[in-house]
Parts: structure tokens; C-alpha cells; sequence
């Protein structure tokens, strides 16, 4: 027994560390990885400027190809959002296998407070876990249609930005058909069917998860409290998952009914 403490000790450990290094890895791997290929996209501000400009040329092009500077940016943002896939998919692992033993650990427990202590633990590394799935389901969206993900840092605050939100506004507003309006606007619908499709994933997995702890939990011994908080804790924690990828399935079903007033909202108008 106490050396399969001991090796639950360690798995904690190293699953900690490897979920320390993918977080340091998510927030800053992507510009370390991309800064030598895009040099000129690491300041945020410059991009707003950039992005900007590239949809404006982009309006008067009357094409729906992007002209060469906001393809570029929209590489480089496709980029940055599969690296971060990636590093979400492993984190999700990472933290799901962390979960799972702190899990197993606290129904070795005996005392009811180191047992706690332990519940505590895996449902904090089970609500990480799961926060991890959000996030590489966003990214995933990111991915299928990175000019929209773009959108967000237009800018009031600059003469391009502020040029290219009025005529975004107006085009939707008037029902402009020129090329590329009709662009951004299937992108906005491909940006919203990528959500659809992931979080009708995540959705069914989760859910018939939540369902599962909370049979097990119903059939469960009750004197055996360990197993009656893991089952509760994990179905609790799956309902809120599923209701909160519901509320994001439905917002992603309004944008792809009116893709004009979603491309309104990326915008910030």
C-alpha cells in the first residue's frame, strides 16, 4: 500500500510539473515559436494598426483572395491558434490523468479531513481540465476561420481601424454583396459551424459522463463516503460543462442564422 502511495506521490508531482510547463508553454509558446517568421505581428497595438489597413485595402480589392498583408496576418494567426491546440489537447490530458489520481487518492484516504483535502484537489484539477476543452474548442474556431478571430483588435483608435469598422457597418447594414463582405460574412458562418460541431461533441461526451457519475453515485454504497463525493463532485462539474458548452452551441446557432449581426459583433459594433 505504501508504495503505491509513494507512486502516487510522484505521478501528482510530475503531472503538476507538466502542467505548469504546458500552461508557460500556452501563453508563451506561440509568439516565441512564430517571432522569427512574423517579427512584425508582436506588438498587439502594430497589429491593430496592420489589421486596419489590410481590411480596408481589402474592401477597395472588390476580390474576395485577401490582399498579400492580411493574408499574411491571417497565417500567422491560423498558426497561433494550432500551436495552441496542440499545447490545450496535451494540458487536457495532462490535467485529466492529475484529476484521475488525485481521485483514486482520496478514496484511499481514512481520515476525513486528508480526505477532503484530497476531493478538493481533484475537483479544482477536473474544473481546470475541463476549462482546458472551452479553450481548445475556442481555438478551434480560431483555426477554421482566423480573419475572424482577427476581427476583435480592430480599433477605433486608429484611422484604418475606425475606416474599417464603418464600412463593415454600412455593408451589413445596406446588404452590400461586394466580394469581400460575402467573404468575411462565410467566414463568420465557418467560424461559428466550427463551434457548433465542437461543442455538440464535447457536449454528448460530457453529458453522458454526468449521467454515468450520477447512476453510479444513486447505486453507491452509501456508508462509503469517499465514492459518494467523487460521484457527486464529477456530476456536478459535468452538468455545469454541459450547460455551459449548451449556452455557447446556441450563440454559435444564432450567429450562423444572422452572420451579419455576429461579423457586426466581432467588430465591436
Amino acid at each position: 500500500m505504501s508504495r503505491s502511495v509513494n507512486r502516487s506521490r510522484w505521478s501528482i508531482v510530475a503531472l503538476s510539473c507538466a502542467g505548469a510547463a504546458l500552461v508557460a508553454a500556452f501563453v508563451l509558446g506561440p509568439a516565441a515559436l512564430l517571432r522569427g517568421r512574423y517579427p512584425q505581428f508582436q506588438d498587439q497595438s502594430v497589429m491593430s494598426e496592420l489589421l486596419g489597413r489590410g481590411l480596408v485595402d481589402y474592401w477597395g480589392s472588390g476580390v474576395r483572395t485577401y490582399p498579400p498583408g492580411l493574408a499574411e496576418m491571417v497565417d500567422y494567426w491560423f498558426e497561433w491558434h494550432a500551436i495552441k491546440i496542440v499545447i490545450s489537447v496535451l494540458l487536457t490530458a495532462v490535467l485529466g490523468l492529475l484529476a484521475a489520481t488525485l481521485w483514486r487518492r482520496s478514496l484511499w484516504r481514512r481520515s476525513l479531513t486528508a480526505g477532503v483535502g484530497c476531493v478538493v484537489a481533484a475537483a479544482t484539477t477536473t474544473v481546470l481540465s475541463l476549462f482546458s476543452v472551452f479553450v481548445a474548442v475556442l481555438n478551434i474556431q480560431s483555426t477554421v476561420a482566423p480573419v475572424v478571430a482577427l476581427l476583435p483588435m480592430l480599433s477605433a483608435d486608429n484611422a484604418d481601424g475606425q475606416t474599417a469598422q464603418s464600412l463593415i457597418e454600412n455593408g451589413v447594414q445596406s446588404g452590400d454583396s461586394r466580394p469581400p463582405l460575402l467573404e468575411l460574412l462565410t467566414q463568420v458562418e465557418h467560424y461559428n459551424w466550427a463551434a457548433i460541431v465542437a461543442t455538440a461533441v464535447v457536449i454528448a461526451v460530457v453529458a453522458t459522463g454526468t449521467v454515468t457519475a450520477f447512476r453510479l453515485y444513486r447505486s453507491s454504497d452509501t456508508t462509503n463516503g469517499a465514492h459518494c463525493r467523487m460521484f457527486v463532485a464529477l456530476g456536478s462539474l459535468g452538468a455545469v460543462m454541459t450547460i455551459a458548452m449548451a449556452l455557447l452551441f446556441v450563440a454559435a446557432v444564432v450567429a450562423v442564422v444572422d452572420p451579419g449581426e455576429a461579423l457586426l459583433g466581432a467588430v465591436g459594433l
